[in-house]
């Protein structure tokens, strides 16, 4: 679209929740990666109402750029480098698909290796 056909309609916020609400639902879809919550925290300030995603820490850095720490739990077995950056694409893509957000960085913390039952 050319600049001159362009409006200019207003502002739009993307509030960090929704961030990371969108990583963790790109997150939900990887095989044998599941997010590393902190369920006792999530559940007390559910008790008050206040929602909160405490796998995915979204930082703005002083020129607005945006990085994500994601905390994840992998199946026994998987490759961690390759599944951490199978994450990053999948976190990177689902986000500036659904907020055309361009993430300055996405870090994985790797916080456990799940055992499934043989």
């Amino acid at each position: 679209m050319r600049p001159e056909n362009k409006v200019d309609l207003g502002a739009i916020q993307v509030y960090r929740g929704v961030i990371a609400d969108i990583a963790s639902a790109a997150i939900e879809e990887i095989e044998g990666v599941t997010m590393a919550r902190n369920e006792p925290l999530e559940g007390l300030l559910g008790l008050f109402g206040v929602r909160h995603n405490s796998a995915v820490e979204v930082k703005v850095d002083p020129h607005n750029q945006i990085s994500l720490v994601i905390n994840v739990n992998v199946r026994f077995g998987m490759n961690l480098a390759d599944t951490s950056r199978r994450i990053q694409d999948v976190v990177m893509t689902a986000v500036e698909k659904m907020a055309d957000i361009n993430l300055r960085d996405v870090d994985i913390s790797i916080q456990g290796i799940e055992r499934g039952r043989a």
